[in-house]
């Protein structure tokens, strides 16, 4: 039932501030969109409804086919409407009371009077310039259309994503627990783990969980054994002992915030040797990125840094010769490690990819070139609040050495037949990812909000044996 869903996250006048904020730096109405369930296989038969993440940060509530209206000079309150569909009796008959006018005026902090239907935003717009922000919904999209709005500019996004950059209590508060249940969940899945079970049953460990606690995944789940398929989403393969199984996944928490962690354990709960050196080889990355994690430094350079301690290790066990920071420079970990070291995480578990790097990269910054560098999804300097996950990995993919494009500027320090022992042995990889709180050292210095959860591997012998 819609009056059992209203989810908010933080009270009315946060919203209220932030919507004044935004109405400080923009010269035309913005119109904030909520977007609505896909359908499936036909109208009716829909996916979950997930309002957009732009429409939360600003006070919306969960109700699909809604909009918040920002003016220009507006204090957050006067200047400020929102659009609602008008249900009928039928509507509550198959999906229960929505909540009245009174109620969601409360809990948005605007006037009651503010609440209109789509018809008045159409006359109160008509004639002006107005810009929308939404999820790429196609009913959204052809509302906006309809209304003459054009796509938010790139002036009109930056003060939207200055603020959700930076995480106040309240959203933190949310995360720390998208992130208990996210532990909670990895838990059940590293129960689930044993041999002669299938990829399927620890997902269905983990996916029980999540909805036990009223939490969504905040992405398809990763689980696992052919990590050298980054994002893989299927369950098909048998748990043999031995194999490496990757588990990627996160809650979210009925107010939309994310968290995000990977864990890496032997199906039986014993590494081999090669394992156990370049699984040490990911923590110790790992490890010395989340150090990092302060106020003013450069996420690239953190990067990089996890990409020489990956360098490091590569070469004590034999599948790269020559100096590690020379490696590094040559971004020779690129054969291994294929991805960035993390992402922006909040709303959206890639928090405001959807702005492209326009959120990710400050102003000044682009992605570079190479093959593995250039997927890095972040280049901003850290500032105290921003949330960040950290999760570097090493794979053998099979796809990659099939390359030589990719490989031979490397064949000088590459130990081939090593490399190609390990894809004989359908070897597939190894990711460690954490949440981050960035903080000053004052307050402690990063916040692995999801720490509750075990990464030292013989910690993971006992848990998956045990």
């Amino acid at each position: 039932m819609l009056s059992q869903l209203l989810n908010m996250t933080a009270p009315p006048e946060v919203y209220q501030q932030r919507r004044a904020r935004l109405a400080a730096a923009v010269q035309r109405p913005l119109v904030l969109l909520a977007g609505q369930a896909r359908a499936r296989q036909y109208a009716t038969n829909t996916h979950p409804f997930r309002a957009g993440s732009n429409y939360l940060y600003f006070g919306g509530p969960p109700v699909p086919g809604a909009a918040l209206v920002v003016e220009p000079n507006s204090n957050g309150v006067e200047g400020c409407a929102l659009v609602r569909p008008v249900l009928g009796f039928e509507d509550a008959v198959w999906t229960g009371e929505a909540p009245d006018d009174s109620r969601l005026a409360a809990a948005v902090g605007v006037r009651e009077s503010t609440l209109i239907g789509p018809e008045v935003l159409a006359k109160q717009l008509a004639g002006r310039s107005a810009g929308f922000v939404g999820p790429p919904c196609p009913p959204s999209l052809e509302w906006a259309s309809s209304l003459g709005l054009q796509p938010a500019t790139p002036d009109e996004l930056q003060p939207i994503i200055d603020m959700r950059l930076i995480k106040d209590e309240h959203e933190l508060k949310a995360m720390r627990r998208a992130a208990e249940v996210t532990v909670k969940a990895h838990m059940a899945a590293m129960k689930a783990a044993t041999p002669g079970r299938t990829e399927a049953d620890v997902a269905a460990a983990l996916l029980g969980v999540l909805t036990a606690n009223n939490c969504i995944p905040s992405f398809s789940p990763i689980v696992t054994v052919r990590a050298d398929v980054l994002h893989s989403e299927v369950y098909v393969n048998a748990l043999d002992v031995g194999k490496l199984l990757v588990a990627d996944a996160g809650a979210e928490e009925p107010g939309g915030y994310a968290s995000d962690v990977t864990r890496t354990y032997p199906v039986g709960g014993n590494l081999t040797s090669m394992q156990r050196q370049l699984y040490d080889t990911v923590l110790r990355a790992e490890r010395e990125a989340i150090a990092a994690c302060t106020p003013g430094r450069r996420y690239r350079d953190i990067h990089d840094l996890a990409a020489l301690v990956l360098c490091e290790g590569l070469v004590e066990a034999g599948l790269l010769r020559g100096d590690p920071a020379e490696l590094a420079a040559r971004a020779a970990h690129t054969l291994f490690f294929t991805h960035g070291l993390g992402h922006l995480i909040g709303l959206d578990v890639h928090d405001m990819e959807d702005f492209g790097d326009q959120a990710g990269y400050a102003p000044g910054r682009s992605r570079r070139p190479e093959f593995g560098n250039k997927y890095l999804r972040l280049d901003r300097d850290l500032e105290a609040g921003m949330t960040v996950t950290i999760e570097p990995g090493l794979y053998i993919v099979p796809a990659v050495w099939q390359r030589d494009d990719l490989v031979a500027p490397f064949a000088d320090v590459v130990n081939r037949p090593a490399v190609e022992s390990l894809i004989e042995q359908f070897f597939g990889g190894m990711r460690i990812e954490d949440t981050i709180h960035v903080r000053t050292t004052a307050e402690g210095g990063p916040e692995v909000l999801t720490c509750d959860l075990p990464t030292d591997a013989d910690t993971f012998a006992k848990k998956v044996s045990g």
